[in-house]
């Protein structure tokens, strides 16, 4: 496996995975059908508010333009290090989470539109099933039985934040006697991630409360 000890290169990984996840698809796909995502629904340049602005189709191709945006850099990482994530050296499962977290943060505050941006789910689901596909499978499992349930987007994409968070402790955080970084890294940068996540939805999670928020299917107005 790849050692990345040279703290100037790992440096340079991680801002450019925050510029690849800075690429703002939605406020692209809006501005390809002459409006700005940011002056409409709930002013999210998101898969979902795209979706309900423009239409499902483009709101599809965003969010798989967001998805890919993170799944792709974390493959190249794992390419580069070696795909057994829980055996790697501290070095290297801080490259691979500051590349995560720089993604989500490139997402949720661009620099290409004065730092407003996404709400991180697309392009952490990327991240997810790019570098842990066991934790990302327990998570779209709960999105997905929430959505059956409840068709909230924004809640369904929470409890799948917080059943990755658990799943991260059940696959990297078991004590086997031997002390890997993985075991704490992993799910405490994953933590902090769905903090932030939180923290993009509190106006959903104010609008559920009110019951003003508007649910999956529904016709676009």
């Amino acid at each position: 496996m790849v050692e990345f000890g040279n703290v100037v290169e790992n440096i340079l990984y991680i801002a450019g995975a925050y510029l690849i996840g800075s690429v703002p698809f939605g406020y692209l796909a809006g501005r390809m059908n002459g409006i700005d995502l940011r002056e409409h629904g709930s002013h999210n340049i998101g898969a979902t508010n795209a979706a309900r602005t423009l239409g499902r189709k483009w709101g599809v191709l965003v969010f798989v333009l967001d998805f890919l945006k993170g799944f792709l850099p974390v493959l190249g990482i794992l390419q580069l290090q070696g795909w057994d994530v829980a055996n790697y050296s501290a070095g290297q499962v801080g490259l691979l989470l500051g590349v995560i977290v720089a993604l989500v943060l490139g997402h949720t505050y661009t620099c290409f539109l004065g730092f407003r941006g996404g709400k991180g789910v697309a392009t952490m689901a990327g991240c997810l099933v790019g570098a842990f596909p066991m934790v990302a499978a327990w998570a779209v499992g709960a999105w997905l039985v929430m959505m059956a349930i409840t068709r909230y987007v924004s809640l369904s994409s929470l409890i799948a934040g917080g059943v990755m968070v658990a799943a991260s402790c059940y696959y990297y955080g078991q004590n086997d006697g031997v002390r890997q970084p993985a075991e704490w890294m992993i799910p405490g940068v994953l933590f902090l991630i769905l903090l932030l996540v939180i923290y993009r939805h509190r106006e959903n999670l104010r609008r559920i409360a009110n019951g003003t928020e508007p649910k999956a299917f529904s016709k676009k107005k």
